[in-house]
């Protein structure tokens, strides 16, 4: 700021250059002309006995200065006086000043205590500096070089999380000089994707990883079921895909098999169930339904064979289960009936071991009505056909019976009929040609 001269030094000025004052009446030995020949003012001439020079003498004189003054004016070595003190702001750059432009301007170059304006003074020079806050600190809003603080500065200012000081919005400090996070829309480093939201069933996780099977969250159109592993035995298969019958994983506690295909009479059925000779189903090794093969029973007569084994009969011909039975060449007669074979067999060739008490192998045929009853549709005890099927030697126990080929029946054993004897061909015909023609 400028600063002036007080008024005591001017007035001090004003007296020292006023000339020395006479008394008003004229008195004594002073002179009132002009100059005495030896140049000397007339004036200079004194009464006799008093001070030759009146101005210094202080009982006849008005001082010449102002006590109070003397500090605010200059004087040279005689006494003569020099003018004002020297200050700041009067334009020179006096002792202990770094400068002085004259003004009051504090926001120029120069300060207003002539200190030259430096970054950190706490005054904001104009043009030069946006700010001034009077301190080194680089976290608030004024920064290093009296900047304002901004983002991309290099310094974490107020509201800022980071301040990397660049502009590459996918490094650890975001553009906007947010912390770098998962889910903030930028793919940083260390993050796989990020897609700017907190939802997992796309393909990008909240944990900032690319979806994939067996991460343990279903990726929405893509996965049907994922349960964070690998294993293919239990409900979600390694492919993240539901567990079924026919992916070809057999599911633990729910499968037996799994052969990945859709045809039922393989060894693995389309219930992804083992073949056995129970389901109904001809698989797995098995000729005929639930038999046959080397897993199975024979199969009945005319079933499906590929060997004699196959048949219960152990007789395959032509691809199909026969009795083996050797028939002999008997005429055919449709009129034969359970009367005539009990009349001209059963009374003559049977008795008493069938028709009287204590049958034997519990058949009981003491007449013609009793015969029928007890043979036709009736299990055998020691085959696995009926004693008498109507209308099928081959699967009539009693026909193998009456022609000792017990042993080719299905299942078949015991012994010939009748015990211990036989029949001739013609008995065997009347037999042979009641079941044939429907054992009536």
């Amino acid at each position: 700021m400028l600063r002036t001269p007080s008024l005591t030094l001017l007035a001090c000025a004003t007296i020292l250059l006023l000339p020395a004052c006479s008394d008003d009446g004229g008195g004594t030995g002073a002179s009132q002309g002009g100059s005495s020949s030896d140049g000397t003012s007339a004036g200079s001439t004194t009464a006799p006995g008093t001070d030759s020079d009146a101005t210094t003498n202080p009982s006849t004189t008005s001082p010449t200065t102002d006590p109070t003054t003397t500090n605010s004016t200059t004087t040279d070595p005689t006494g003569a006086s020099t003018g004002p003190a020297p200050f700041c702001g009067d334009g020179a750059v006096d002792a202990g000043e770094e400068c002085d432009d004259g003004n009051d301007v504090d926001t120029d170059f120069c300060l207003n205590t002539c200190k030259k304006a430096v970054c950190g003074d706490s005054v904001v020079q104009a043009v030069v500096e946006e700010c001034d806050d009077g301190n080194m600190d680089n976290t608030d809003a004024c920064v290093d070089g009296c900047k304002n603080a901004t983002c991309g500065d290099g310094f974490v200012g107020p509201g800022e999380g980071c301040d990397d000081g660049n502009m590459v919005d996918n490094d650890g400090c975001s553009n906007t000089c947010a912390s770098a996070s998962c889910g903030d829309g930028k793919v940083d480093a260390g993050e796989e994707c990020d897609d700017g939201n907190m939802v997992d069933t796309d393909a990008c996780l909240t944990t900032c990883k690319n979806a994939v099977c067996g991460d343990g969250k279903v990726q929405a159109g893509k996965e049907t079921c994922d349960d964070g592993n690998m294993v293919d035995t239990d409900a979600c298969v390694g492919m993240c895909v539901a567990a079924k019958c026919g992916d070809g994983f057999v599911q633990a506690g729910v499968e037996e098999c799994d052969d990945a295909n859709m045809v039922d009479n393989d060894v693995c059925s389309n219930a992804c169930k083992m073949a056995s000779c129970a389901d109904k189903v001809k698989n797995g090794a098995e000729t005929d339904v639930d038999c046959g093969g080397n897993t199975c029973a024979p199969c009945e007569i005319a079933k499906v064979c590929k060997v004699n084994a196959d048949c219960q009969s152990d007789t395959c011909t032509n691809g199909k289960c026969a009795s083996g039975l050797m028939l002999p060449a008997c005429q055919d007669n449709m009129a034969v009936t359970a009367t005539n074979v009990f009349m001209s067999v059963v009374s003559v060739k049977c008795a008493p071991c069938h028709t009287g008490v204590g049958q034997s192998g519990g058949l009981n045929m003491k007449d013609a009505a009793t015969l029928k009853a007890n043979t036709v549709g009736v299990a055998s005890t020691n085959a696995a056909i009926p004693r008498v099927t109507a209308s099928n030697l081959d699967n009539s126990f009693l026909i193998y019976k009456i022609l000792g080929q017990q042993l080719k029946a299905p299942g078949g054993g015991g012994s010939s009929m009748p015990l211990g004897g036989s029949l001739t061909m013609a008995e065997q015909c009347t037999v042979i040609n009641w079941v044939k023609f429907g054992a009536k």
